[in-house]
Parts: structure tokens; C-alpha cells; sequence
């Protein structure tokens, strides 16, 4: 990618909600590929995705935040600011909850400037903590992550009842 301006900036309208919903199916069939036993794709409805992202707008408990290169959306990310209960020291806990940059746009630190944004929104909100899921087999984001310096948490396991 030639050097382009990227603006990263707040979802605060509906104006990229297409774009949204194109760049949403293909991190929701990424995931499919990641495992189709528990992200198989059964249907995925603009409508779904468009209330989704319509919830983030005005909110002050969640944001979308979405990368810009001449007007383009290019990439987003959601995080959330979720109440723990209240045995745990931390109360409130921040979570990314989706990342997602087309892929003619990655490799260039888009993925890292959108986590930041992120980050940021969360200090501004006094959260000193975060998480974020993904696939085992999501190597890029794996490599985002540890690049971020995020430490390993948890594994989620997962049979199937026959």
C-alpha cells in the first residue's frame, strides 16, 4: 500500500454501514475457517450486522471505532466496557470484541492503530485491564496480540455430543 493518510475515528453514523457489512462477512467466514464445527456460517443477514453496529453509535459502555483511507472504510474494531461481578477485584473489565482489516490493507499497522484507539478509550473510561478472544488457529491476530504484548489468559475447550 502507497503511504495514505489513515484516519482512525469513532462510528458515529451510518454512513459506512455497507462497507461494514462486507468487511463483517468476511471476518465472520474467516472464523468459519478457523473451525466450522462451532463458526460454521448458517446465514448472515445485513440487517444483523447493521443493528450490531448501530448499538456502538451514542453509547458510552461501547464503541466502534473504524479505519478511513479516502473515505473507504478499510477496517474496525468494537470494544466494550463490561461490569465483573463483584467477588472479583477488578468491577469493570474492557473487551475487544471484533478486529477486522480487509485484507489488501494488512500488514501495514492498521490492526495496531485500531487496538490502540481502543486502548485509549478504555483509559479515558479508568480501565486498567482487557481482553480479547480469538481462534487458536487466527495466526495473524495471535501475532497482533503478542506484538501488543497481550498475555495469554484462559483456553477455551470445546467437545461434541454425539
Amino acid at each position: 500500500m502507497e503511504t495514505k493518510e489513515i484516519l482512525i475515528k469513532e462510528l458515529d453514523s451510518e454512513k459506512y454501514f455497507s462497507d461494514l457489512f462486507k468487511l463483517s462477512k468476511d471476518f465472520f467466514y474467516e472464523y468459519e475457517y478457523n473451525n466450522k464445527n462451532i463458526f460454521g456460517i448458517d446465514s448472515i443477514s445485513e440487517i444483523d450486522i447493521t443493528n450490531y453496529f448501530r448499538n456502538f453509535i451514542g453509547k458510552e459502555t461501547s464503541k466502534a471505532f473504524v479505519a478511513i483511507v479516502d473515505d473507504e472504510l478499510i477496517g474496525y474494531i468494537t470494544a466494550y466496557i463490561k461490569n465483573q461481578p463483584n467477588y472479583w477485584v477488578v468491577k469493570k473489565l474492557g473487551d475487544i470484541s471484533g478486529l477486522m482489516v480487509n485484507q489488501n490493507f494488512r500488514q501495514n499497522g492498521i490492526g495496531t492503530k485500531l487496538v490502540k484507539k481502543a486502548i485509549e478509550y478504555f483509559e479515558q473510561n479508568g480501565i486498567k485491564y482487557y481482553t480479547v478472544f480469538t481462534s487458536t488457529n487466527n495466526i495473524d491476530g495471535i501475532a497482533l496480540y503478542k506484538k501488543l504484548r497481550l498475555k495469554e489468559l484462559c483456553i477455551t475447550f470445546y467437545g461434541k455430543i454425539n
